[in-house]
């Protein structure tokens, strides 16, 4: 499957202009299931971090992926694998895939960081898929907490003609 090359958010530059740098420079590339990439950790809104310090990033995807059934998230995979494929840097990628479990769209994201309107309270309200830093598939058996990943930045949304961002996760075929 391709990658598609996406423009990174103008108001990165602004914000984090090193990652935004290192963002455009490594040709960031998502598969087609991704609707939206979110940056964490030091090389976010933080901004503490080291000159070795990798770069968290978060896919988020559409359709919906059962955790009981570890096959049916075969395409989590594949969406990891793309990204890393097209990544050209030398510095390391902490990649983690959301996938909605409950149909909510991911209201959680579209919100500032901490404000979620998740009648969960933001807590366990979506899967993870992580390959890497001790993971290796559906992240289980840990609380997923949203405030956890905050603050968050978005580096891209896909829109629709080009004008709006995607407002719901599609449904899996």
């Amino acid at each position: 499957m391709s990658t598609h090359p996406i423009p990174i958010e103008p108001d990165l530059r602004r914000l984090v202009p090193a990652t935004f740098a290192l963002l455009e420079d490594a040709g960031l590339a998502v598969h087609p299931l991704v609707r939206s990439v979110l940056l964490t950790g030091s090389r976010g809104y933080q901004g503490r971090f080291r000159q070795d310090s990798d770069i968290d990033l978060t896919l988020v995807v559409t359709g919906r992926y059962d955790p009981a059934v570890p096959a049916s998230c075969a395409p989590l995979r594949a969406v990891i694998d793309a990204t890393r494929r097209s990544w050209r840097s030398p510095v390391e990628l902490d990649l983690a895939v959301a996938f909605d479990t409950r149909g909510c769209g991911f209201s959680c994201f579209a919100q500032s960081p901490g404000s979620s309107p998740c009648g969960r309270g933001g807590i366990d309200c979506f899967g993870v898929f992580k390959i890497g830093k001790g993971f290796d598939g559906i992240v289980s058996g840990l609380r997923i907490e949203v405030a956890r990943m905050a603050p968050w930045l978005r580096v891209w949304a896909r829109t629709r003609s080009g004008a709006r961002p995607v407002d719901r996760a599609g449904a899996c075929s």
